[in-house]
């Protein structure tokens, strides 16, 4: 069970986020961009690689010259740095994107909201270790359940959501499995993860 929580952890960790939105937003929402099928493929390739590929990198480069002690970050201050500069680089990809043409005002709203929950989610580790983790998959289910509202009709959106709940609750409980949070640091991740990124959509789409 152990190596089961280890392996959900690592792959499903906050980073892949973004990647699995706008993914969901883009290939199961009618009508979410002008974007032909290659071009949506294109835009998701993009934010695969600025959100997720990118920021590994440099956490791995951190390990590397013993910035921080483990990959994991167990100890609240090894995220410190790791958390600072992926929040700076999530500000400068959503303000780089937000001026291309093909990035539609709601695609922006979905950047800004992720930006918000990472930058949140850093400020609050410098007092108290809150769950990237619970955080990352608690927005995307609440960009899932926000986007069945607003776009009732010409969507498929039952599978993702299917998935997004099974895979709430595998991460959250592979976190608490590994001791890698108290119930209360991954209560407060979901939270904050679901309000922010479900609120945004609602109150700006």
């Amino acid at each position: 069970m152990k190596l089961l929580a280890q392996i959900v952890s690592t792959v499903f960790q906050p980073l892949l986020m973004p990647s699995l939105v706008f993914y969901t937003y883009l290939f199961h929402v009618d009508n979410s961009s002008n974007l032909t099928e290659k071009g949506r493929s294109t835009v998701l390739l993009l934010i695969f690689l600025t959100t997720c590929v990118i920021p590994v990198f440099i956490v791995l480069l951190f390990r590397f010259t013993k910035v921080i002690k483990d990959l994991h970050m167990k100890e609240r201050r090894d995220r410190y740095l790791p958390f600072a500069f992926i929040s700076v680089f999530y500000i400068l990809v959503t303000y780089l994107m937000s001026r291309q043409v093909w990035f539609s005002p709601s695609m922006a709203v979905i950047m800004i909201s992720m930006t918000t929950v990472v930058i949140s989610t850093n400020l609050i580790t410098y007092f108290w270790k809150i769950s990237a983790h619970a955080a990352g998959v608690a927005g995307w289910l609440g960009f899932i359940i926000v986007f069945t509202r607003i776009y009732s009709s010409g969507n498929t959106l039952f599978w993702p959501l299917v998935i997004a709940v099974m895979l709430t609750g595998i991460v959250i409980w592979s976190r608490l499995y590994l001791n890698a949070h108290k119930p209360s640091e991954s209560l407060a991740g979901f939270v904050l993860g679901f309000l922010v990124c479900f609120s945004s959509v609602l109150l700006f789409v």
